[in-house]
């Protein structure tokens, strides 16, 4: 059957972009199509973790980002709830010695995501500015999409189209869960007084299990936000936006953020977390990013997991290509690669430490510890390292930790 393109990926952010990139690479003909013109802002936290930077090594585009507008990090100021602040080193030594290196940076989104979306505009065919308002389906198998009044076909379609998804919305398995969505805003500052290399987080009365984060992203600039669990939010009977209001305006931070000058109005976004059972793959098709729910359950970060969820839907769609097969059993390699990648067991433990998290007393008893005791300090520090962090966590979960941290 004759087909317009091998390829067809909707949303052209980070795991979109990734997508379009790696597929082309594996020899497909892809069309990336974005409802948006690029660059455009985007609402995020625009913390780069390690994982993030590694895929852009790997796509060749680490030194344009780190060329672009960024702040490196290399230190995270954690505030507990009572005041209790502790400053954890997240610098990294390379094996033999030399300069210690950042483990991740902060970036605009619109530079970033302005990056990957040129590199995927010289590799990929791209259509900017339209949306996609429909998928193609025939004999139960996904054939293309609908764009701008086109029938566009193609073998495999991937949704990356974020986590309100034109796509997982007509294939009928778009799910709200407002257990699982954290939703997040912010707002810049300019000259607002930070740490240099230093990001803060901290774990506020008003957010948990959530929290308040201070990112400074360069050129004098602070992106300033919140995250917290959707059903807490309604539960509350509160909007986002008074929370965010009550915060800044609050004696801990009033005066310093006062001194600062806004950036533009507030900002809101939706992050949605795992659900391991939801359908993300099917005749035709591969959901990635938001679209297929990937947030980190603990931290909100997406980036990371978007990029990689896009780096391997490139990898089975690809392989579906050269065997001409796109069925459900074809692509069926996906959500197995997926979740050994993003490390489902390590996701699910990130549910247990946001539950934890809701304690108000045991955040002021963990970072009070951290503070006066060193070797707590490291045990802590442990848990960003590259090695030993997930048994580092596992500890964070059990009972016997704090009943020995009592006699601290």
């Amino acid at each position: 059957m004759k087909r317009d393109y091998d390829v067809i990926i909707a949303g052209g952010g980070p795991a979109g972009a990734t997508a379009a990139l790696a597929a082309a690479r594996a020899g497909a003909r892809v069309l990336l199509i974005d409802k948006r013109t690029f660059p455009r802002d985007k609402s995020c936290g625009d913390a780069l973790a390690r994982t993030t930077l590694e895929y852009l090594r790997t796509l060749g585009l680490l030194d344009k980002v780190l060329a672009a507008p960024h702040e490196p990090i290399g230190a995270v100021l954690l505030g507990a709830p009572n005041g209790t602040i502790l400053r954890v080193d997240l610098s990294e030594r390379r094996p033999g010695g030399g300069e210690a290196t950042c483990p991740f940076i902060v970036c605009r989104r619109e530079i970033f995501d302005g990056v990957l979306f040129d590199a995927a505009r010289r590799e990929a065919n791209v259509i900017e500015g339209r949306a996609v308002t429909g998928v193609l389906i025939d004999n139960g198998a996904v054939r293309g999409v609908e764009c701008g009044g086109r029938r566009i076909t193609a073998g495999v379609t991937i949704g990356a189209d974020g986590y309100n998804s034109v796509i997982a919305r007509k294939l009928g398995l778009y799910r709200y869960d407002p257990r699982r969505w954290y939703v997040a805003t912010r707002l810049y500052y300019r000259g607002l007084d930070c740490s240099p290399q230093t990001a803060e987080a901290h774990f506020t009365a008003e957010t948990l299990p959530g929290f308040f984060w201070i990112f400074p992203c360069g050129e004098g600039v602070a992106n300033v936000g919140l995250g917290m669990i959707q059903r807490d939010i309604k539960r509350r009977g509160v909007s986002i936006r008074e929370v965010f209001e009550s915060i800044v305006t609050s004696p801990r931070f009033r005066t310093r953020l006062q001194r600062a000058e806004r950036l533009g109005d507030i900002q809101g976004w939706t992050v949605p977390t795992p659900d391991f059972s939801r359908t993300i793959h099917g005749a035709g098709f591969l959901l990635v990013g938001d679209a297929a729910g990937l947030g980190d359950p603990f931290t909100g970060e997406g980036i990371g997991n978007a990029m990689g969820s896009g780096m391997i839907a490139a990898e089975v769609a690809a392989g579906a290509v050269e065997r001409g097969d796109f069925s459900a059993a074809s692509l069926s390699a996906y959500p197995v690669m997926l979740w050994s990648e993003l490390d489902a067991a390590e996701l699910r433990l990130h549910y247990r430490l946001r539950f934890l998290a809701r304690y108000k007393w045991l955040v002021n008893f963990l970072i009070d510890r951290a503070a006066r005791h060193h070797d707590v300090l490291d045990w802590l520090t442990g848990m960003t390292a590259r090695d030993g962090a997930l048994e580092r966590k596992r500890e964070l979960t059990s009972p016997l930790t704090y009943f020995k941290l009592l006699f601290k």
